[in-house]
């Protein structure tokens, strides 16, 4: 079995993981975008931090992010926002959310909140803040909410190797940096100033992808590319697929290594509840030959 987001980064960062697992279930998970998570553990807010971020991150709040609510076109024989990969289309960007209200309008969904069972559809944007603290069973919800599903195994390799079966999206050699793939300090360390174990129970905190050099916006690395076009595969978040025994893959902000090199980084330790700050998704579908449409 793979290892578990915190057991693989404790022990890449660390040299050893330190006595505590985490169970992966959240401690108080944010419902509502707008309201406030607090554990009282908050630090203080260095000023660098609020300068360079333009957020307090002592309130702990998963704030909505301007995210756009409209898709651009997508390839010949794919609806918007997506990528044609032989037979079939794949977001082209990591997927953001919004809420979907009782008449079928969308608002603004915070991308640092769970949204457990609200009626959220999944969007796939340029530029956006893409949806963290998800678990596999709200992401395929939110695909089907959007006419789509959630990739298989198969598709979500076949659109990051290319059809040459590359390691990376761009070839056979490792280009660090080219995509969202290994900042040197763990958020959970720099949010709380320390490396003590209780930290590691609190990996649903929403001001991690919220910190400086962490979560990226969709689309703004250029060369993080697959052939098709498709963004973001490697890093940033790691993707849940449908796989019904819980599979995340291309890793995430932090690192993409541990598991497997670039496409091939795999996580099977997770329940398909588990969600953490780590965690985003994509969507595909079958491609429509005759032209861009809606599945």
């Amino acid at each position: 079995m793979k290892r578990s987001l915190l057991s693989m980064v404790l022990i890449g960062i660390w040299g050893a993981a330190p006595g505590v697992v985490s169970s992966g279930e959240p401690i108080s998970p944010a419902v509502d975008p707008a309201s406030v998570f607090f554990d009282g553990l908050e630090p203080a807010c260095p000023s660098s931090w609020t300068s360079a971020a333009g957020w307090t991150c002592a309130d702990g709040s998963a704030p909505t992010t301007g995210n756009s609510l409209v898709e651009e076109p997508g390839d010949p024989g794919c609806p918007d926002g997506m990528s044609l990969v032989d037979s079939f289309c794949i977001d082209r960007f990591e997927a953001s959310l919004a809420l979907v209200d009782g008449g079928g309008s969308l608002s603004p969904w915070s991308p640092y909140a769970n949204p457990e069972t609200q009626r959220v559809r999944a969007l796939s944007v340029r530029y956006a803040t893409p949806q963290a603290y998800i678990n596999q069973t709200a992401a395929a919800a939110a695909c089907a909410e959007a006419g789509k599903r959630l990739c298989t195994d198969a598709e979500w390799l076949r659109a990051c190797q290319g059809p040459a079966g590359w390691t990376y999206p761009w070839g056979d050699t490792a280009m660090p940096g080219v995509c969202n793939d290994a900042r040197d300090l763990h958020p959970l360390v720099e949010y709380y100033g320390t490396t003590d174990p209780w930290i590691w129970s609190h990996l649903d905190q929403p001001c991690l992808n919220q910190l400086p050099s962490s979560l990226n916006r969709t689309g703004i690395r250029d060369g993080c590319q697959s052939s098709e076009g498709a963004m973001d595969l490697m890093g940033n978040l790691i993707e849940w697929t449908s796989d019904p025994a819980g599979t995340l893959r291309g890793g995430f902000y932090v690192d993409t290594l541990i598991n497997g090199p670039g496409c091939l980084y795999t996580t099977t330790a997770h329940t398909t509840a588990h969600w953490d700050f780590s965690t985003g998704f994509r969507c595909c579908g079958e491609a429509l030959m005759g032209g861009p449409g809606t599945i």
